[in-house]
């Protein structure tokens, strides 16, 4: 997403969770239940009444609540996304995305290649914490960098055991 997102409308459900609609990119449904949790300015959001009440304000930049309670339209835009599956097509995607041959994508993963197969021909299941770790390679080029093994083309030499 380029611009900045903006909230359109807003329906507050049950349990923490609200539905969004974004402009010009639909709508999604979000659980601030970890966010409310970990974050003591929200502490008033557990308020079934209170959170029940949440408006859009700032022309969308933000959806907020009675008593200055408020969270900005990109954070629950990253938080939708985040929260968004993430399947095969959406792995293969992102490798492309990144640039990454399968062996470096199972390096900087921590998987075996095999494993890497099997998750890009949706044979596995792609876990929340693959998913988390390739959202946060690509977002963060310096975490991709920082697990980047690069891979030299041919087959790698044997290695013999020193002289006795």
């Amino acid at each position: 997403m380029a611009t900045l997102p903006k909230v359109t409308a807003v329906k507050a459900g049950t349990d923490a969770n609200v539905r969004l609609t974004f402009k010009g990119n639909g709508v999604r449904e979000v659980n601030l239940r970890g966010l409310i949790a970990r974050s003591e300015y929200l502490a008033s959001l557990n308020d079934r009444e209170s959170f029940a009440k949440a408006k859009v304000i700032d022309g969308g930049a933000a959806v907020g609540w009675p008593g200055d309670v408020d969270i900005s339209a990109g954070l629950l835009w990253r938080i939708a996304e985040e929260q968004s599956g993430f399947g095969a097509e959406d792995f293969n995607a992102w490798q492309k995305r990144v640039g990454l041959s399968n062996q470096e994508a199972a390096d900087a993963l921590g998987v075996a290649l095999s494993t890497l197969k099997s998750m890009k021909s949706g044979e596995t299941r792609i876990s929340n914490a693959m998913a988390i770790a390739c959202r946060a390679m690509e977002a963060e080029p310096a975490v991709l960098a920082a697990h980047f093994e690069p891979r030299r083309a041919g087959r790698p030499r044997k290695r013999y055991a020193a002289a006795r």
